[in-house]
């Protein structure tokens, strides 16, 4: 695996935090493969199980794929800060991201009670407290599925020092051309021995701020 890479589940909970758009691989009728971007939301149980809902209506493309309930793939990223180029060979720009990837079972919400659980889990992705509420009869214009997942891995590429210090992860920082994401130089660190913000290593569990 390689050193960007994480399973643990302090890492996969701040990346899924920090992501907003999930990344659905799908197939269609003719097994043509395609992608689909959705909100979403997570849970993760006691034991490092995690869940990812999803909702939508219940006809269309999207519908008619997750009700096969078959296997998928799932893909999400952002934080897409700053651009590093180190000289002098041409290719090596290195972006600052996180990502995650896995695959999962997927199964369509029935039940009125769990349904209502992942909407609320939904929104909370997004805001920390329900701005509505939402009602029985709601429940029934919405189709939710749930996907529960087997496999996932995140990535932290090229990780800022802020996010070195929340992680709590020990990585040289990189030397070169510092952009920001307007494409701007922020500093040039060329001949420059940068200094790890963070004394520790391994990653951290506890994770959640900034979310």
């Amino acid at each position: 695996m390689r050193k960007d890479t994480y399973t643990d589940e302090g890492v996969v909970t701040w990346v899924l935090d920090h992501c907003k758009i999930l990344h659905l691989g799908l197939a269609d009728d003719q097994g043509v493969s395609y992608v689909v971007p959705v909100n979403f939301g997570y849970h993760v149980n006691s034991k490092g199980k995690y869940t990812i809902y999803i909702h939508g209506t219940d006809d269309g493309q999207k519908a008619h794929a997750l009700d096969q309930e078959t296997v998928i793939g799932f893909e999400t990223d952002g934080g897409h800060e700053e651009l590093t180029y180190t000289p002098p060979k041409a290719s090596a720009f290195g972006p600052s991201y996180r990502s995650l990837i896995g695959k999962g079972q997927v199964h369509k919400i029935q039940d009125n009670q769990e349904k209502l659980e992942a909407l609320k889990a939904i929104i909370h992705h997004y805001v920390r407290d329900n701005p509505a509420i939402i009602h029985a009869n709601d429940l029934e214009h919405v189709a939710v599925w749930k996907i529960e997942v087997q496999d996932l891995f995140a990535r932290v590429h090229h990780p800022t020092p802020e996010w070195q210090r929340t992680l709590r992860i020990k990585e040289q920082l990189t030397d070169g051309y510092h952009y920001d994401s307007d494409g701007k130089i922020l500093v040039r660190t060329l001949g420059k021995v940068l200094n790890n913000p963070s004394a520790d290593t391994g990653a951290s569990a506890s994770v959640n701020d900034n979310k």
